[in-house]
């Protein structure tokens, strides 16, 4: 944890990775408060999901939208230092923020299901159905999972920008 407090007084020092950060965060929360409520609208995100939302989905829309503010411009800050930065944690927990709720009751997963079964009978049957009520039932767990995952990039990037850049020889 002091890896990442002291990565992100690093990066935070300047004004324009703070705006970045306020950005990130307002962008992020206003995708997440509309996007995670998407199990209650069928699938749906629009501001009308805003009322079906619960002390639970705030709280993952808050934290989600503040590790995913975090890590935008300790990312940008490893880029511009001519490093590599962990990417692909925060892709993960992105994703699976956003596209869980949304594939949990919109049509979008048995169309697809049922599109590949007319191309190969009986190879998938019911499973789009299946796997919705899956996301539906484990939705708090594959918000977990997302907030893990981008917990762990904010980790794997601090940990870059506290070693600074090195030169290879």
């Amino acid at each position: 944890m002091k890896m990442i407090v002291a990565a992100l007084k690093t990066v935070l020092a300047s004004r324009s990775y703070q705006l970045i950060t306020a950005f990130s965060f307002v962008v992020f929360l206003l995708i997440y408060l509309t996007t995670l409520p998407a199990s209650y609208t069928g699938g749906y995100s629009s501001l009308e999901a805003l009322e079906y939302l619960n002390a639970t989905l705030v709280g993952f829309s808050v934290l989600m939208a503040a590790l995913v503010a975090l890590l935008t411009p300790m990312i940008i800050y490893l880029v511009r230092q001519g490093q590599k930065a962990s990417k692909g944690s925060a892709a993960g927990g992105v994703l699976i923020g956003i596209l869980a709720p949304i594939l949990c009751c919109s049509p979008l997963l048995p169309l697809l299901m049922g599109f590949i079964a007319a191309l190969i009978p009986t190879l998938f049957g019911t499973l789009g159905v299946q796997v919705q009520g899956f996301i539906a039932t484990h939705q708090i767990e594959l918000f977990s999972a997302a907030s893990l995952l981008l917990f762990v990039a904010l980790y794997q990037n601090a940990k870059k920008v506290t070693q600074g850049v090195c030169c290879k020889v």
